[in-house]
């Protein structure tokens, strides 16, 4: 919403700042939020978009010694994606984008990061058209290390793994290694596909900093054992995140 607010900024600016415009343009956005999100996730936007809006009021007009553009876009959008991210993580957002980005996420399963590229593009392509061609590829320097730093804050060390594992001592395995790192599995029925033996394939979601341990224990329990594993975007459930953790809200239901 930054980059949009931008381009037109200029024809207006004699009438009004930057921040209470970046406000003014977060008024329906938080207005549709409204009616998908838990009372808690708006209250705690609301506090981002405040932040950020001050945050603009502040450092307008300040001056970085930085004459390096393409340092600039790198660093710049570091600090702003990781400080999106993590606020994200935490539960809310900085308004603009992030919840429309949101709630595109809720209803059709698309990454945010995804959300910004495509508006990314928009900017990019307008930038080229109004300004120069410079101007616009460095800000699309910028724009692509904010969407990957964002998504980077967001998931942190915490990135959660699905983990499947295939083992000649599956209860073993599940007593000795599963239950070490206090998580919860599943077993799979399955046969092998070459020699047509049947086997329990135990799965389960761990997070990035318990991966190691894993590794250790499994490989302590049973050398031969077979395990796969996948990056995975979001664990809602037991353990992890709560649905309203995710900022959805009970829906009275219909008499």
């Amino acid at each position: 919403l930054t980059g949009l607010a931008l381009l037109f900024y200029d024809s207006i600016k004699e009438y009004i700042s930057f921040s209470l415009l970046y406000a003014l343009l977060n008024i329906p956005i938080f207005i549709i939020g409204f009616r998908e999100f838990s009372l808690k996730f708006i209250i705690t936007s609301l506090i981002g978009m405040g932040i950020y809006s001050l945050s603009l009021q502040l450092t307008q007009g300040v001056e970085i010694s930085i004459n390096d553009p393409m340092l600039a876009a790198i660093f710049g959008g570091v600090l702003a994606g990781f400080g999106t991210g993590f606020y994200l993580r935490l539960g809310g957002s900085v308004g603009g984008l992030d919840i429309v980005g949101t709630v595109i996420k809720k209803r059709f399963a698309i990454p945010i990061g995804t959300v910004f590229n495509l508006v990314n593009i928009v900017v990019i392509f307008s930038n080229a058209y109004l300004y120069h061609l410079e101007t616009a590829l460095f800000t699309g320097v910028f724009m692509y290390v904010f969407s990957w730093s964002m998504q980077k804050g967001q998931v942190g060390l915490s990135q959660r793994k699905s983990i499947f594992i295939i083992s000649s001592k599956p209860d073993e395995v599940a007593e000795k290694v599963l239950k070490k790192l206090d998580r919860g599995f599943t077993y799979f029925h399955a046969s092998g596909g070459f020699a047509g033996e049947e086997k329990q394939v135990i799965y389960t979601v761990i997070n990035m900093l318990e991966l190691g341990r894993l590794k250790e224990y499994l490989f302590d329990t049973d050398p031969e054992a077979f395990i796969s594993v996948q990056d995975t975007g979001d664990v809602i459930g037991k353990r992890f995140l709560t649905w309203e953790d995710e900022g959805f809200r009970k829906r009275k239901k219909d008499n």
